[in-house]
């Protein structure tokens, strides 16, 4: 039997993710989530601009008709690395990426949140709100009364 390359690399316990608890498992699906939208919507917008881009170069691109389709094909790299899917480039020093952008939001949310903040009184409001309907639904009142 041959071995087979793998993919994947797990995580490792103790890593930047806050290792292999289920809350880290459902941080990285978040995140690969929000990579795939912001992958598909880069792709949404890409394959017009290709054609706009072809059919100028064809039209008006003189001796180098392939000069914005280049640019283009450049452009594209840039943001395909920046998204980084599927984490190949994460550990390319500290460059910027679409993941180190969403980690500093999360580094602002939980310093507002530690500081008592917007973050935390809307905590604290969603938890009155879910104990309000908990009661409602264990009493047997309506939304109305």
């Amino acid at each position: 039997m041959t071995s087979q390359t793998q993919i994947y690399r797990p995580v490792a316990e103790g890593t930047a993710l806050g290792g292999l608890s289920r809350g880290a498992l459902l941080r990285r699906l978040i995140i690969f989530q929000v990579k795939l939208f912001a992958d598909g919507l880069r792709d949404f917008v890409l394959s017009p601009v290709s054609f706009v881009v072809a059919a100028f170069g064809i039209l008006f691109g003189g001796r180098n008709p392939h000069g914005l389709f280049d640019r283009l094909m450049d452009a594209g790299h840039i943001t395909d690395n920046w998204i980084d899917l599927f984490g190949h480039h994460a550990r390319e020093g500290d460059r910027p990426s679409l993941e180190r952008m969403i980690d500093e939001v999360e580094k602002a949310l939980r310093a507002d949140h530690a500081r008592g903040g917007v973050t935390a009184e809307a905590e604290k409001r969603l938890r009155t709100l879910a104990e309000e309907l908990r009661r409602r639904a264990s009493g047997g009142q309506s939304f109305g009364e």
